[in-house]
C-alpha cells in the first residue's frame, strides 16, 4: 500500500454508500483504520438520511453509482443541492460510461473502478485529505493575518499607495490624528503631509529603496490639516503582486509625539532644575541628586517603552510578511491541485472513447468471423460438388472405353481399330490431365479443413 499520511486521515471523517453487503462490511472495516468516524449506508436513500443526520461531521462521500431506491448520481444531486463543497468519490464500473458526464456537473473529486483497488483508494484519499489540510491551513492563516492586519490598523496610521507613490487608502486612525477626511488625501503624492522642517530627500530615499523591496525606517516630523505637527516612527515596505511585481507601498506610523513632548519637558525641567539647585547651592543637593535620579529613571522607562513600541511594530511588520509569502505559496499548490482536478473530464471522456471505439471491434470481429465461417461453407459445398462431377464424368469415359473395346473386338480391320484405340486413349489422357489440373487448383483454393473431409485425410 502507497505511503499515507494517517495523521492527515484522522482529521477526517467519511460515509461510505455500497448495495453490496460483503464489499461495504470490508471495506468499512478497513477504512476504520484510517479514518476518524467511517458511516455506512446499503443505498442511496439510506446514504442520504445519515448525510442530513450527520453533515456537519462528514467530509468525504465515497459511493457505488448503481444502487436501488435511489443511485449514486442522484444522491449526490440532493446533497449538492444544500452542500457545494464536500468532496465525492464514486466507485464505477465499464457500463456506468452514461452516468459520467453527469457527475463531472456535481464536481466529483475522483472515481475508483470497481472491483475497488485499495492501494488506488489510499492514494486517492491521503491526495484529498491534503487538499483539505492545505485549505485549513489558508483559512488558519488568513484569519491569524486579518487579527494581526486589524492589530496593525488600530495602533498605528496606516497609508496606502500604489506604485507612484500615490495615496490609495488610508485609516482611521490617520484621519483622527491628522484632521484630514479619509478620502481628502486620495490620489495625492505620499509627501502631502511632509512638515517644512523635514528633509526632502526622505521621501525621495523612500522612493528610491521601497521598489526593489528593501524596507525604509527612520522618525519622521508629519504636518496635520490644522498646521500644527505629530511625530511618527514610520516604516515603509513594498507590496507586490503574487508574480513579484511591485505594484505599491505600505507606510505604519507609530505616533510619538507625546513621548517626544514628554522627553523635552523632561529636558526642560533638567535644565531648570538644574540652575534652581546650583542656585541653592550645596544645602539642596541630596533632594537635587534624588530629583535627578527620579527624572533619569523616568527617561529610561520613556526609552523602554519606545524600544518595546518600536519591537512591536517590527514584529508586526515582519510577521504580515511571512504570512504573505506563505500565503502566496500555498495558494499556488492550491491552484496547481486543482488544476490537477480539472483535467479528470479529459481523462474520462478518454476512457468512454477507448471503450466505445473497444465495443466496434468487437462487433466487426463477431461480423468477420461469421463472414470467414459463411466462406467456408461456400467452398466446401463447391469442392463436393466438383468431385461429385468428376467422378461421374470418369464413370462415362470408362463406360465409353468399354464399349470400345467391344467394339474393337468385333471390328476385322486391324489397322482402323488400331488408329480409333490409340484417338480414344490420347481423349482419355486429356481428360485424366483436365481432371489433375482441376485437382490442383481445388488444393489451392479450399481451406485444409475441406480437403480432409472431401479427400480423406490422406
Amino acid at each position: 500500500m502507497p505511503a499515507v499520511d494517517k495523521n492527515l486521515l484522522k482529521r477526517l471523517s467519511v460515509l461510505y454508500v455500497e448495495d453490496d453487503e460483503s464489499v461495504r462490511n470490508e471495506l468499512v472495516s478497513l477504512l476504520s483504520n484510517f479514518f476518524q468516524n467511517v458511516f455506512s449506508a446499503k443505498d442511496g436513500q439510506e446514504g442520504l438520511e445519515v448525510y442530513k443526520k450527520r453533515k456537519n461531521d462528514i467530509d468525504v462521500i465515497i459511493a457505488d453509482i448503481n444502487m436501488p431506491n435511489l443511485t449514486g448520481i442522484e444522491m449526490v444531486k440532493k446533497i449538492r443541492e444544500t452542500d457545494k463543497d464536500i468532496s465525492i468519490l464514486f466507485a464505477t464500473a465499464y457500463s456506468d460510461n452514461e452516468f459520467l458526464s453527469e457527475a463531472i456537473k456535481l464536481k466529483v473529486f475522483e472515481y475508483i473502478t470497481k472491483p475497488i483497488d485499495i492501494r488506488k483508494l489510499m492514494s486517492v484519499l491521503n491526495e484529498l485529505a491534503l487538499t483539505k489540510y492545505q485549505d485549513f491551513l489558508i483559512t488558519q492563516q488568513t484569519k491569524e493575518l486579518k487579527k494581526y492586519k486589524d492589530i496593525m490598523y488600530n495602533n498605528n496610521i496606516v497609508i496606502r499607495t500604489d506604485s507612484d507613490f500615490k495615496i490609495k487608502q488610508v485609516n482611521e486612525l490617520f484621519s483622527d490624528i491628522t484632521g484630514f477626511d479619509k478620502d481628502e488625501l486620495i490620489g495625492k503624492d505620499i509627501d502631502v503631509t511632509r512638515h517644512p522642517e523635514t528633509d526632502k530627500r526622505i521621501y525621495e530615499n523612500i522612493k528610491k529603496v521601497v521598489p526593489v523591496d528593501k524596507k525604509f525606517e527612520d522618525r519622521i516630523k508629519n504636518l496635520k490639516k490644522d498646521g500644527t505637527y505629530y511625530i511618527s516612527n514610520t516604516t515603509v515596505v513594498a507590496v507586490l503582486s503574487d508574480t513579484g511585481e511591485f505594484i505599491g507601498s505600505l507606510m505604519i506610523q507609530k505616533d510619538e509625539t507625546q513621548e517626544a513632548i514628554k522627553r523635552r519637558e523632561v529636558q526642560s525641567h533638567l535644565i531648570k532644575d538644574k540652575g534652581e539647585i546650583f542656585i541653592k547651592g550645596k544645602e539642596a543637593s541630596a533632594e537635587l541628586q534624588h530629583e535627578i535620579n527620579r527624572l533619569l529613571y523616568e527617561i529610561e522607562n520613556l526609552k523602554k517603552e519606545v524600544k518595546t513600541a518600536k519591537a512591536d511594530k517590527d514584529k508586526f511588520v515582519y510577521t504580515v510578511e511571512k504570512y504573505r509569502v506563505e500565503n502566496k505559496k500555498i495558494s499556488q499548490e492550491y491552484k496547481k491541485l486543482k488544476k490537477e482536478t480539472d483535467s479528470i473530464e479529459e481523462k474520462h471522456n478518454l476512457v468512454k472513447k477507448v471503450n466505445k471505439e473497444n465495443a466496434d471491434l468487437k462487433i466487426e470481429n463477431k461480423m468477420l468471423t461469421k463472414k470467414i465461417e459463411n466462406i467456408e461453407s461456400e467452398h466446401e459445398k463447391e469442392c463436393k460438388q466438383i468431385k461429385v462431377n468428376f467422378e461421374v464424368e470418369i464413370d462415362d469415359l470408362e463406360q465409353e472405353l468399354s464399349e470400345l473395346k467391344e467394339k474393337l473386338e468385333n471390328v476385322e480391320n486391324a489397322e482402323s481399330i488400331s488408329q480409333k484405340l490409340s484417338y480414344w486413349k490420347e481423349k482419355a489422357k486429356a481428360e485424366a490431365k483436365k481432371v489433375d489440373r482441376l485437382e490442383k487448383e481445388l488444393l489451392n483454393i479450399a481451406p485444409k479443413d475441406v480437403l480432409v473431409r472431401i479427400f480423406g485425410s490422406s
